[in-house]
């Protein structure tokens, strides 16, 4: 009998620790580190800061870090829409604090801005577009700079070349990162590409699947299942077919999107809450998107890094080819595919520091 309450007491009190334990995880505060040196000391003039502002009427947050406040602002445009990329950024990516003050946008409707969804009425491509620019205009006051350089991956492309169409004046130069071009036509060729390689491998199930959903684009209840369907089944069947940089896989893993010191457990809740609300309130506004017709002229000057095995690959030359801009320059990314930024970052920096620089940077 006594062993048997000394038990009970031993289950309750693992209990209470596992409880308490669980609750330190979703009441620890998030962060970013400060910018040291090689002695651990502070650098002077650095910046490292996570900020909540307000923009379009509803708070966002931004992840601001940099060596030198003096230096150009790069403000980075997430892929989604309704995701985040920032962890990939900042682990990736963090070479480009030495030379830029690099700002990291929680996008409305995403990871720690989720919460900025207020109604369906505000999450538009417009608005979107419209936080770009009042954020600009934020950075480019609290910096006291004439411009900035404005970076897009996936869907960050989209709106971050309406956003130099409508508003050219507020940037040096544009880079788009995995460049789309024309939406429905893009889905429509990974849908077909993982229809035929489910054939050939005999996955039955998913041809069923697929041919029931019928070619997107989709609309409506269920329309995120049907395009989660083809769009995670592609880069498996592709990395089947066409292997490229072994080595780096690990930026295409969800921990690499919500293990980060700058959320906290309720933010990485929020990440998912983001990608289910956001996803089917945004996506389905992008269907009538071609640039080749739509954003055929640029007024400042354009890099496109596309990565030589992504499907944004079958669409940038024909884009490209039609573009008018003062400058531009396609350069291709050897080993990558849709993350060429991530499997190839130092390839990705040198030509941040020496070529975007040099070229359009006149301080």
């Amino acid at each position: 009998m006594k062993k048997s309450i000394n038990k009970r007491k031993v289950v309750m009190s693992m209990t209470v620790i596992v409880i308490a334990l669980i609750g330190l995880m979703f009441i620890m505060p998030a962060g970013t580190e400060p910018i040291l040196d090689a002695n651990g000391e502070v650098i002077p003039g650095s910046i490292a800061t996570m900020e909540k502002i307000e923009l379009g009427g509803v708070e966002q947050w931004v992840v601001i870090r940099g060596k030198s406040v003096n230096n150009p602002i790069l403000l980075l445009l997430s892929g989604g829409p309704g995701a985040s990329e920032m962890g990939r950024f900042l682990k990736y990516n963090k070479d480009l604090e030495d030379d830029f003050i690099v700002v990291n946008w929680e996008q409305r409707g995403c990871g720690k801005s989720y919460p900025a969804i207020k109604d369906k009425e505000s999450m538009t491509v417009e608005q979107y577009v419209a936080d770009i620019n009042e954020l600009t205009g934020y950075l480019k006051k609290r910096f006291n700079k004439e411009k900035i350089y404005l970076l897009g991956h996936s869907w960050g492309t989209i709106i971050g070349t309406m956003a130099v169409q409508k508003f050219p004046d507020q940037f040096y130069a544009y880079i788009g990162a995995a460049q789309m071009v024309n939406i429905a036509k893009t889905d429509q060729y990974m849908y077909r590409y993982v229809l035929n390689a489910a054939r050939k491998a005999g996955d039955d199930k998913l041809v069923s699947k697929l041919m029931a959903s019928g070619e997107p684009p989709y609309y409506g209840e269920g329309m995120l299942n049907k395009y989660r369907l083809f769009l995670t089944s592609y880069a498996g069947y592709y990395r089947a077919e066409n292997p490229f940089n072994e080595k780096n896989r690990e930026w295409y893993t969800l921990s690499s999107m919500i293990m980060l010191k700058e959320y906290s457990w309720l933010d990485r809740i929020r990440y998912f809450q983001g990608l289910l609300k956001t996803y089917p309130l945004v996506y389905s506004q992008l269907q009538d998107i071609n640039f080749v017709t739509q954003a055929n002229r640029l007024e400042i000057p354009v890099y496109y890094l596309i990565g030589k095995h992504d499907y944004t690959a079958k669409f940038i030359e024909e884009y490209y080819q039609n573009l008018q801009a003062p400058s531009k320059e396609l350069i291709w990314f050897e080993h990558s595919a849709h993350g060429e930024i991530w499997t190839e970052p130092d390839k990705f920096h040198d030509i941040m520091v020496n070529k975007v620089l040099p070229e359009t940077y006149f301080n």
